[in-house]
């Protein structure tokens, strides 16, 4: 078996070969190594061509696109003006009453940021208030209880130290 393998190997071997000896009707052979290095070579340059127009599509988009957004985003603006209280107030529609500030804002300068909840601005003040109390207060019960607990601790942290004390007095015995 080994023997027919490395005869059909010589063979093709042997063909191909001829074709760089054999001429076509035109004096030149069929196979040369110039022509393969030229076709190698064209197809190359043929292929960088094309990567390059490629290549150069793609930044001509990019750059449209970016000029694009650039005169698309437009400056936003701000509108500024006092109440009949006095307070400040910001929008980006004009006071409808008249007389507000106008300021253009740098999008590339803002920072944005969640919004937060507000529904503690609409409560009255009296029942924030109340809240406020009913979250600090403590009925008399409750104090005494607290109390009763905090002397518990304080007699366990004081029999803690005995403890320790007495460990210590007894290892200084010993090493004496």
């Amino acid at each position: 078996m080994g023997y027919k393998a490395y005869m059909m190997i010589m063979v093709m071997l042997i063909g191909v070969a001829s074709l760089f000896v054999i001429k076509r009707p035109d004096g030149q052979p069929y196979l040369s190594i110039d022509a393969i290095f030229n076709k190698v070579e064209n197809d190359t340059q043929s292929l960088l061509d094309e990567s390059k127009r490629h290549l150069n599509e793609a930044v001509d988009y990019a750059k449209q696109a970016t000029s694009d957004e650039s005169q698309a985003i437009k400056q936003p603006t701000i509108y500024k003006w006092q109440d009949e209280n006095g307070n400040w107030i910001y929008s980006d529609q004009p006071n409808p009453k008249g007389n507000s500030q106008t300021h253009e804002l740098d999008p590339s300068k803002v920072t944005i940021m969640a919004a937060e909840d507000t529904s503690i601005l609409y409560k009255d003040k009296q029942a924030a208030e109340s809240e406020s109390l009913k979250a600090n207060s403590m009925n008399p019960q409750d104090v005494k209880e607290l109390m009763k607990n905090a002397k518990n601790i304080q007699k366990l942290m004081d029999d803690r130290q005995k403890q320790l004390d007495a460990i210590t007095e007894g290892k200084k015995e010993k090493g004496n």
